[in-house]
């Protein structure tokens, strides 16, 4: 339901524009005085050429008085005199705003208009060019670290930590949940987009073990019997590592490896019983179990909190760390995209439909919007703006209401003149 009589938004410059279409007011009301002067004179006066003067200030007062009435009867009635038609912006207030509100729907709003508009802004490079600013650069790394501090904090307070613990104590039903991780792990691992990430595994582990030999090898000397000589412990441990070692770097270079393709069958099998729902009560079993944990909610919770201070102290150290981190990555970004026009194009395309979609989607919530804020509007409150912004220029249609009135006296004397 929309509410009536609210206030207008603060108009920071109401007492210039007051004083301005006082000002503005004072030239027709002037001129209208002076063209009664000459009005008057003329009647005291008997020599043809004073009948002239008399046609143009009678004509003129006509046109002055005519245009002022039709100034005055939009915003209020003239002398106050509730004549129909009159104070027309306070009584169809909500008219013009459903009409205004149509208006901006039907030519500012629509798909071919914004995407003209948008091609031209070129989105894009207009955000490439913002974020070469260093005093861009920086207020986006301080509201970055604002938004984050927030949102920590926002996560660490009891309310929310217990209604978290309550949305995913039971995230999912049964019969779903197993479906769901097997859907998930089919896109991972089909057409084996998964084996580079294997590949890369294996390297790592190897690469890993390798370093770590030294280590390994005394540790299994720490835990060998004491009567078992240390070149025994460490020729079987050397020759252990060497093969392990040896076996990750095979199944790493060749995908076609029988344990690595032992590895992916099985990989497939469990998927496939995923998707089947084979899983869904051990799946839902450890979901219940994690989920209540006490303990690994007060481990979590500490975490939290402690990765919030830290968060807390980068926000108010406008020359920290993360701070400038982030500001190197915004520079990073914005000559990434200055020296890629391709990317530059793609992203002017990128925005440009997304803005586009985004508004012409919501046009008719636009609309209604400004048609609501409208009627919401006091509606003498409304006129009074109006007529602040509008009314110094409807002055000119007294002024030349009045000039434009005494002309046309002169021609109708003369027509009356050439008849006589």
């Amino acid at each position: 339901m929309k509410e009536k009589n609210q206030l207008l938004p603060e108009f920071s410059n109401e007492v210039a524009a007051t004083r301005r279409l006082q000002r503005m007011r004072l030239i027709p009301l002037l001129l209208l005085l002076l063209m009664a002067i000459l009005f008057g004179v003329s009647l005291t006066l008997s020599q043809p050429w004073v009948r002239w003067l008399e046609a143009f200030a009678e004509a003129a007062m006509v046109g002055a008085l005519a245009d002022w009435f039709a100034v005055t009867a939009l915003f209020r009635h003239p002398l106050g005199i509730p004549i129909p038609h009159t104070a027309i912006v306070p009584n169809r207030k909500d008219e013009i705003g459903e009409n205004l509100a149509r208006f901006v729907a039907q030519h500012f709003l629509t798909r071919e208009v914004l995407q003209e508009h948008w091609n031209k802004l070129r989105p894009g490079r207009s955000l490439a060019q913002w974020l070469q600013l260093p005093s861009t650069r920086k207020e986006l790394a301080q509201y970055t670290l604002a938004t984050i501090h927030w949102g920590m904090s926002a996560i660490g307070e009891a309310p929310v930590q217990a209604f978290l613990k309550r949305l995913f104590a039971k995230p999912i039903t049964a019969d779903r949940l197993g479906v769901w991780a097997g859907r998930g792990l089919h896109t991972l691992i089909e057409q084996d987009k998964h084996q580079p990430v294997v590949t890369v595994l294996l390297e790592f582990l190897a690469g890993a073990l390798s370093r770590q030999q030294n280590m390994i090898r005394h540790r299994i000397k720490q835990g060998s019997p004491w009567w078992m000589p240390g070149f025994v412990d460490d020729t079987i441990a050397k020759q252990m590592l060497t093969r392990v070692e040896t076996l990750l770097l095979m199944m790493a270079v060749d995908e076609k490896h029988s344990l690595r393709r032992a590895f992916n069958i099985q990989l497939h099998r469990l998927t496939r019983e995923l998707e089947q729902g084979r899983h869904n009560q051990d799946l839902l079993q450890w979901w219940e179990g994690m989920s209540n944990q006490p303990a690994l909610h007060d481990y979590l919770i500490a975490i939290w909190r402690r990765l919030g201070e830290e968060v807390e102290q980068q926000a108010n150290n406008q020359d920290g760390v993360w701070q400038q981190e982030i500001e190197d990555w915004l520079t990073h970004l914005a000559e990434a995209l200055v020296d890629d026009q391709a990317m530059l194009e793609r992203l002017d395309s990128w925005l440009s439909d997304a803005l586009v979609e985004i508004i012409s989607a919501h046009q008719a919530e636009v609309s209604q919007l400004i048609s609501n804020t409208v009627a919401a509007w006091d509606a003498q409150e409304t006129s009074h703006r109006i007529e602040l912004q509008i009314g110094p220029d409807l002055q000119f249609i007294r002024i030349n209401g009045t000039l434009v009135g005494g002309l046309i006296g002169l021609v109708l004397h003369a027509i009356a003149s050439s008849v006589a």
